[in-house]
């Protein structure tokens, strides 16, 4: 009876381990297998359709569809002026931007990486206006995440690469009314 109580004794708390270390290891297989389940090549091919149609939007003057390659709560962080936050207020920062003369934003994604709840895309770009003449060029990062099932831009920040006193003159071209910061 003493040799049934020591055992029983010792029998329990290896159960109780075994199940612990049972099911902490069952959460990390499922999580090891959410993970794997992303496809960075997949999110990658996602957004360089979203680059296209962003491109076919500015290029056709339709500002909605551009912005409506952003989240909603998305921001945008150009040079030489404040952010811009919010698909309505990113809209009207387009509109005015074309409405300026501005008429191909070219896009070239260097690199992109992440998990499924953020990528980030690296990259190059110009800028042309109705002349086909090149205004701008530079380059980008965006981060992406996941919105209404598509990969939208949710921060946006690029910087020029010309030099500063190709700019003088040129930096007020794109004003912005009426954005909250």
């Amino acid at each position: 009876m003493l040799l049934f109580s020591r055992l029983k004794t010792l029998f329990i708390p290896a159960i109780i381990i075994t199940i612990f270390f049972s099911c902490n290891a069952a959460d990390k297989r499922s999580i090891e297998n959410s993970a794997s389940a992303f496809d960075l090549k997949q999110a990658e091919a996602s957004i360089a359709q979203s680059n296209q149609a962003f491109m076919k939007s500015f290029k056709a003057g339709d500002s909605l569809g551009v912005a409506n390659s952003y989240t909603t709560d998305a921001k945008t962080m150009g040079p030489n002026r404040p952010a811009i936050i919010g698909r309505a207020d990113i809209e009207h920062f387009i509109s005015e931007t074309m409405n300026k003369g501005i008429k191909t934003y070219d896009l070239s994604t260097i690199k992109v990486w992440g998990d499924s709840s953020i990528v980030a895309e690296e990259g190059v770009y110009k800028i042309s206006d109705s002349a086909n003449k090149q205004v701008d060029k530079g380059k980008y990062i965006v981060l992406w995440k996941p919105e209404a099932g598509n990969w939208k831009m949710f921060r946006d920040i690029w910087t020029t690469d010309l030099a500063i006193d190709t700019l003088i003159g040129k930096v007020n071209v794109i004003k912005v009314t009426n954005v909250k910061h």
